[in-house]
């Protein structure tokens, strides 16, 4: 393996690391995992850049990353200016007060500039969900297991991969085992956002980056006024993903006038999806969460023309949503592209309303997607394995700065 730099860092007094996310999804995982590491170590000084739920979590924000969350090199040109300057000013910041560790999670290309930065600062990172090297290109695995201090995994495929290029990797499982699950009786919050448990509901989840709920969340909206049309005891519900949408999601709902109809949900989403027949979807991590939640779902993904032509290139996998990949073969439907329009979400959501046998196959499928996801606990582990790290970088810049 490559030689590192020697670790630069102080003797403070209080162990201190820096943690990095650079969309929702991340800044989810990032809260979660914030908060297991303060019950362990709770005079950790958790700083960096995020989003809401890591600040709920205890970790002192230096910039807003989580809403500048883009799918492809055309789709992020808007957000390349603020993300330069937040850059500058993170890494301005880690040079005057550099931590003990840090902890990069997703985001390759945020996250990729800043893991550069502090390899040659000789600041020790740990890669908390590297990119999905197991099935977007493995060449890319390559620079990220010789610099990284750890690798943490949420696919055991992907953990082989870095193994193999020499990376010191640890696989504990999928942290979404231990986050998905009804946090309230589900038909307690169906009642409250003044839906009917006993008739059937489905969830439209636009996705978390505003480019993809700009596109989608009109066509799947499209999509509930054809299936309601044939179904009219059909309701609906549309979780939102964080504030940044919300305008989005409102004018939508609104310019179609179904805003007594479509049921914006912003607590207790997993309890609320439990109870929904069905799910239609932007590809992304809430495919994994319907599916350990048994949700039949329709995938959908669209982005620009050339984005889509040169990811097919680096995609080594027929599917595009995560539950198809793990199973390896089509066990729910994806809909794709050009594809992407009311009419046909609401043709291959409306084959598993209207076939209780489809409907219960799919949910079979679902059901053995867990075990491949690991055990749960999966929190706890990383976050026990990250404080261990972290104290013994402490102790020996402790012991270096003793005259």
């Amino acid at each position: 393996m490559e030689k590192a730099p020697e670790v630069r860092s102080g003797p403070e007094s209080r162990i201190s690391i820096f943690m990095a996310s650079g969309e929702i999804s991340g800044d989810r995982q990032g809260g979660h995992l914030a908060r297991t590491l303060k019950s362990i170590q709770p005079d950790l000084r958790l700083y960096g850049s995020g989003g809401e739920k890591m600040s709920e979590a205890g970790v002192e924000l230096l910039a807003r990353t989580s809403e500048f969350g883009s799918v492809g090199f055309q789709e992020s040109l808007r957000f390349v200016r603020p993300l330069r300057a937040i850059l500058r000013r993170l890494r301005e910041t880690l040079i005057a007060h550099p931590p003990d560790l840090a902890v990069l999670i997703d985001s390759e290309g945020f996250n990729g500039i800043l893991a550069r930065f502090l390899y040659r600062e000789g600041i020790p990172y740990i890669y908390y969900f590297p990119p999905q090297v197991w099935f977007w290109g493995k060449w890319r695995a390559k620079e990220i297991a010789r610099r990284a201090r750890l690798i943490v995994t949420a696919f055991q495929p992907e953990a082989e991969i870095y193994a193999a290029e020499g990376g010191n990797v640890f696989w504990a499982g999928h942290p979404l085992l231990d986050i998905v699950s009804a946090d309230a009786e589900p038909a307690g919050v169906l009642r409250r956002l003044g839906l009917d448990p006993e008739r059937p509901a489905i969830a439209l989840l636009p996705g978390s980056r505003v480019q993809e709920v700009e596109q989608l969340t009109g066509d799947m909206l499209g999509a509930y006024g054809i299936l309601r049309a044939a179904r009219p005891d059909l309701q609906c519900i549309l979780p939102v993903a964080g504030p940044h949408v919300r305008p989005i999601i409102e004018r939508e709902i609104n310019r179609r006038g179904l805003s007594r109809r479509v049921i914006p949900v912003y607590e207790h989403v997993y309890a609320a999806m439990s109870s929904c027949r069905l799910a239609i979807l932007a590809s992304g991590t809430a495919t994994l969460e319907a599916a350990l939640l048994g949700v039949p779902m329709v995938i959908c993904y669209r982005v620009k023309p050339f984005t889509y032509l040169i990811g097919r290139r680096l995609l080594k996998s027929d599917y595009i949503g995560m539950p198809n990949i793990l199973l390896g073969r089509e066990a729910v439907p994806e809909v794709l592209q050009e594809r992407v329009d009311a009419q046909h979400l609401a043709s291959a959501a409306g084959k598993i309303l209207d076939n209780p046998a489809y409907a219960r196959k799919i949910r079979e499928d679902l059901s053995g997607l867990a075990p491949m996801l690991g055990e749960r606990g999966v929190l706890m582990r990383v976050a026990e394995k990250i404080v261990t790290i972290a104290r013994e970088v402490h102790a020996h810049a402790r012991y270096e700065s003793v005259p």
